[in-house]
């Protein structure tokens, strides 16, 4: 009899390899684990061809229209992270392929990071290290710093991550504004949020924080025209995809001081190259997209990941998948064709 195969093509070999437990969790299901460290898309086919449950945790669009189809015996893709944009879910759901993320393994993690680099940018800790060092920027050089307690800020996307951020902005008393067409004021209440239109967070807003997934709505939200309608000496913190800021746009912002500081985890090209002009700008904070990592992080994502690979095998439906909706309706669009 055939064993089941689950094959992760790709994933972070310094904070998300995997634990070595996997085989042993798999094989409940009596399932096959593999792990690669895929090259190209014609490696990935090569390795996941004939695989069931396909895992990438990559933010790099490898599985896309022309792999997709290649994939002949997959019943579920799982995207390793909670965005999922790196999978054409279109072209899966036109395979009848399950697309999941895993969201929840790193909120407390990306909360945590988006406030201490909100809180690097305010108290402008960044430079106040380099003074200690004596390598730039002499205490009398540091430039003001400022209050958090009772600031306007603006949280763009308020789901998992962005009420978590809330809910921790609560001891500071901010006036929190939110900016996310797919809730009601009703669960922004709950966090103490205002709903508000886009122009009028921006406009409003000491402090943006951005926490929405990278779509084709959310590309470059945030460019030149929406820089310029931004509160004067506004704080720009992104610990979720780089695209979602027009980078150009943000440096002009930053270099001209429209901006007061930006403090960024993500960017649009990733390894941020040596000759961005975002590493020579003194009010730009950056990580190099770490935000989500803890140890207990990793474990939480590989053991939801491999169960979730479990509630395929068995024939369950997993709760985060992402294109349920579409799969049935082609499912019904196909029946009532019959």
């Amino acid at each position: 009899m055939r064993q089941p195969r689950v094959v992760l093509l790709e994933y972070d070999p310094e904070l998300f390899p995997p634990l070595g437990i996997e085989a042993a969790l798999l094989a409940e299901a009596g399932a096959i684990w593999e792990a690669h460290q895929v090259s190209s898309r014609e490696h990935a086919i090569a390795v996941a061809s004939d695989a069931d449950v396909v895992l990438i945790q990559s933010v790099r669009p490898l599985l896309d229209a022309d792999v997709i189809p290649q994939l002949k015996r997959c019943r579920c893709i799982v995207r390793m992270g909670a965005g999922y944009d790196s999978v054409d879910c279109d072209a899966a759901t036109r395979r009848g392929i399950m697309v999941c993320n895993v969201p929840g393994y790193c909120t407390a993690e990306v909360a945590d990071h988006a406030i201490a680099l909100l809180m690097a940018a305010l108290r402008v800790i960044p430079r106040g290290q380099e003074a200690v060092r004596g390598t730039r920027h002499p205490r009398r050089e540091l430039g003001a710093k400022r209050r958090l307690e009772g600031a306007t800020i603006g949280i763009v996307g308020l789901g998992r991550i962005g009420s978590t951020v809330a809910t921790r902005l609560s001891g500071w008393k901010p006036n929190l504004l939110a900016y996310d067409p797919y809730i009601t004021q009703e669960r922004a209440s709950r966090f103490d949020a205002q709903l508000v239109a886009w122009e009028t967070l921006l406009a409003e807003s000491e402090i943006v924080t951005i926490h929405c997934p990278l779509t084709e709505e959310t590309h470059h939200m945030l460019d030149a025209r929406a820089f310029e309608q931004l509160h004067q000496d506004a704080i720009l913190i992104n610990t979720a995809r780089g695209p979602i800021v027009d980078q150009a746009a943000l440096v002009e912002a930053l270099r001209t001081r429209r901006l007061w500081a930006a403090a960024l985890d993500v960017f649009e090209q990733e390894p941020l190259p040596a000759d961005s002009p975002l590493l020579s700008l003194d009010n730009a904070i950056l990580t190099p997209h770490v935000a989500a990592y803890s140890p207990q992080a990793r474990d939480d994502l590989y053991r939801m990941t491999c169960e979730m690979a479990l509630q395929v095998l068995r024939g369950e439906t997993p709760d985060s998948v992402v294109n349920l909706d579409s799969l049935h309706s082609q499912a019904s669009d196909q029946r009532s064709t019959k």
